[in-house]
């Protein structure tokens, strides 16, 4: 698993400064991991920092704004993670149980 440290991974992302990062990590919407050696990121965080930057340069995002579309893309993500998981238990289960939880998905999506 690859681990960068701070100016490593302002080194690898052209937007990413160090006040920037600073800031990311203050408004909490980028987190390092803490260890013996220090502060390190993570691949998903490189990730995260390069999409920080995008939605800062491309779309002025800042402050309140950015926070909360990483909530909603945090969110987003988890929603996934979590209909995957219930999409695999329910291939588990037998044809009959499948076809009754799919006429119920069914029903409650024409009433709402």
């Amino acid at each position: 698993m690859a681990r960068y440290t701070a100016e490593e991974l302002i080194a690898s992302i052209d937007d990413l400064t160090a006040p920037r990062l600073t800031h990311y990590i203050e408004m909490r919407v980028l987190r390092p991991v803490v260890s013996e050696q220090g502060e390190t990121f993570r691949e998903i965080d490189r990730a995260r920092a390069r999409l920080l930057c995008d939605l800062s340069e491309d779309y002025g995002l800042d402050g309140d704004a950015l926070s909360l579309v990483m909530r909603l893309l945090d969110e987003t993500h988890g929603l996934r993670g979590q209909m995957r998981a219930l999409i695999a238990a329910l291939a588990e289960e037998p044809d009959e149980a499948r076809e009754r939880v799919i006429a119920r998905i069914r029903l409650a999506r024409k009433q709402g």
